[in-house]
């Protein structure tokens, strides 16, 4: 194959794996608290020798940038404003970085998220016991009213573990959680606020990414159209040959 047609297979199949991070971009674009992938390409070199590229590599990173704050009234729907994270425990038991504020508490009284997870709080895990109402202030303080107590005797339980660590320290795992190197390090941050009765939406735009996919698929096409030329030209040139 020649050197134009291994460049344009090349740069299809980059082109199939930009894809993939668009759709996965999309079919999350209703998901809460979820932060965009971003498809990164990076430069490739021609090796003189064989046609072929050997010095360019591909990776992805996070857009994360905030959602919007969509109001829903329930008491439990938390919303990072700004900057932070609330920490939780992953489905692996290890502890990573969450912006999902679905809360809910379970039967055994721990407070998770939408999808299981276990939220923590300064003390560690939130465990909460029978109350007749509870309450999460905008510095992410949980407070109850125990159950059979008078609504006027609320206790304050525990603060939503709130953290802040640098954008460059955060790197998203392979399970698709943000985590920093040491998650056991990570100090509360006292200037992470909530807005309590709200959730951040996805961060991805559904327009945006549709004109992504029908911009990609058009650039993949065209790739496949320079291979089927290229390869036709050797077809011709190697005829030419022979009729010498």
């Amino acid at each position: 194959m020649s050197n134009i047609a291994n460049l344009a297979a090349q740069s299809a199949r980059e082109i199939q794996q930009a894809q993939a991070v668009v759709t996965h971009n999309l079919a999350n674009s209703g998901t809460t608290g979820f932060k965009a992938d971003l498809y990164q390409a990076q430069s490739s070199y021609l090796n003189a020798a064989d046609g072929t590229g050997t010095a360019g590599s591909n990776g992805s990173a996070l857009d994360y940038s905030a959602g919007a704050i969509a109001q829903t009234g329930r008491d439990l729907d938390v919303a990072i404003t700004g900057d932070g994270w609330f920490q939780v425990v992953a489905n692996d038991g290890t502890l990573a970085l969450s912006r999902r504020g679905d809360l809910r508490v379970g039967t055994d009284g721990i407070l998770k998220d939408a999808t299981g997870k276990t939220i923590m709080g300064n003390a560690g895990p939130v465990s909460l016991p029978p109350y007749s109402s509870l309450s999460i202030g905008t510095d992410g303080t949980i407070s109850i009213v125990p159950m059979g107590e008078l609504p006027t005797n609320i206790v304050a339980l525990d603060r939503l573990m709130l953290v802040n660590p640098p954008v460059e320290q955060l790197v998203k795992s392979a399970d698709g959680m943000v985590r920093v190197e040491d998650m056991n390090r990570l100090e509360p941050d006292a200037n992470v606020r909530v807005a309590v009765g709200a959730l951040e939406t996805s961060n991805v735009s559904p327009v945006g990414a549709m004109v992504e996919m029908i911009t990609l698929a058009r650039s993949f096409e065209q790739h496949i159209q320079t291979i089927k030329s290229a390869e036709e030209l050797d077809a011709s040139s190697a005829s030419i040959m022979k009729l010498e």
